[in-house]
């Protein structure tokens, strides 16, 4: 991450966030619970948190502190205003419904993906897991469907620059986890125009990806649908998801250019 790390940043506000995002994993901790894992004093834990709890981002319980209320209207602000969202949102839910698997609306944003959308088709699997994912975002493209859409979208270089942030870790025996692989089956998203996740993230679970573009080639994210592999393995199934997933991209991308006049 060396190019991050090169940025001039201020550091009570990096505070602040590692503070909200430990919080966020352990779902709530004491002073010095939190002290010890910032390696800074208790007293500036204590006036970094008193500050969180007065603007209402934290909340105190007995000696354990909290993620706050007034999150959530900042991430539906973000949400709301995001121009993908408003023209992919009702896809998302045809498509869940048309499938009856999950339906997901992914973003990239600093080398790592944010499930923007997701909705749940009548016989969809795995919803515990993917609310879940939901709580932060996926530093690992290489083993999504999303993922492997959205780069297929970037320059090489882009590619190598979320690989040297993040890495290639291996997730299942499914999973690729050298460059060189992950370059080949980028080419391939490209001629074929949808990737596909077939365990590489989650053993059981495969996926089907489509990039998200502008009339300029920008890509703004990706949509997909996962379900079980005992229900997508046969190839008349897979073609009709690809299908689905694909007309659900394409009816998005004409909605973003409708939104943009």
């Amino acid at each position: 991450m060396a190019k991050e790390t090169q940025m001039r940043t201020v550091k009570s506000v990096e505070n602040a966030f590692e503070i909200l995002e430990y919080l966020r994993d352990v779902t709530g901790a004491t002073v010095s619970e939190i002290a010890e894992y910032a390696t800074l004093s208790p007293g500036s834990i204590h006036t970094h948190l008193v500050t969180l709890k007065q603007r209402g981002y934290v909340v105190q319980e007995g000696d354990e502190y909290r993620l706050g209320p007034l999150l959530l209207p900042l991430g539906e602000h973000v949400r709301n205003k995001s121009r993908i969202y408003r023209a992919a949102e009702e896809e998302v839910d045809r498509l869940a419904e048309e499938t009856s698997e999950c339906a997901h609306l992914v973003v990239e944003d600093g080398g790592r993906l944010v499930t923007l959308y997701e909705t749940f088709g009548e016989n969809a699997v795995g919803t515990e897991y993917h609310m879940r994912k939901r709580e932060e975002p996926i530093s690992h493209h290489h083993c999504t469907a999303v993922g492997k859409a959205i780069l297929s979208q970037v320059d090489d270089e882009r590619v190598e620059e979320i690989l040297d942030w993040h890495g290639m870790i291996e997730r299942t025996p499914h999973t690729m986890t050298t460059p060189e692989a992950l370059f080949d089956e980028l080419e391939q998203v490209r001629e074929q125009g949808f990737s596909v996740n077939d365990q590489e993230q989650m053993i059981g679970i495969r996926a089907i990806g489509v990039p998200i573009t502008t009339s300029d080639g920008d890509v703004l994210g990706a949509i997909s649908v996962s379900g079980p592999t005992s229900r997508l393995k046969s190839e008349a199934v897979q073609n009709n998801l690809v299908e689905a997933v694909i007309r659900a991209s394409n009816i998005a991308e004409v909605n973003v250019h409708t939104l943009a006049e």
